[in-house]
């Protein structure tokens, strides 16, 4: 269960502290296959992975988080290696996409989670810095 008490002990074990700079999110969906079956269409979607994104001076951090929001790894990635960076705002998500000379990524970030009001705090605190406007 994705809680604050539970982001700031599995940020610990990478040496990231938390200064309501983490927001959570996920791979935007892609449509697998379609079954037309006449009045029902059948949709598969890819696999969605969870993340939590840590904002700081230097960069971004991506956690890749699995099961019960349990961090198993840390991608790093300075502001100036960073060519394009976007926030979208959405209704109920926002749409991440950061640029490098070497990749894309295209991230979904949640607006708000039940009982998880501090990711709300942590998108308005993020707006205040400035951090979704950076080049």
């Amino acid at each position: 269960m994705l809680s604050l008490e539970k982001v700031k002990s599995e940020l610990e074990a990478f040496g990231y502290m938390y200064d309501n700079n983490i927001l959570c999110g996920h791979t935007k969906s892609k449509v697998k296959w379609v079954l037309p079956t006449g009045i029902v269409n059948v949709i598969a979607f890819e696999q969605a992975t969870s993340y939590l994104f840590g904002f700081r001076d230097s960069g971004i951090h991506l956690f890749p988080v699995q099961g019960d929001w349990n961090i198993a790894d840390n991608l790093f990635i300075p502001w100036n290696e960073i060519t394009s960076f976007k926030m979208k705002n959405g209704l109920l998500e926002n749409e991440m996409v950061i640029s490098t000379s070497t990749m894309k990524i295209e991230m979904k970030i949640n607006k708000v989670v039940a009982n998880n009001p501090w990711i709300k705090d942590n998108l308005n605190y993020l707006k205040d810095k400035n951090y979704f406007y950076r080049q």
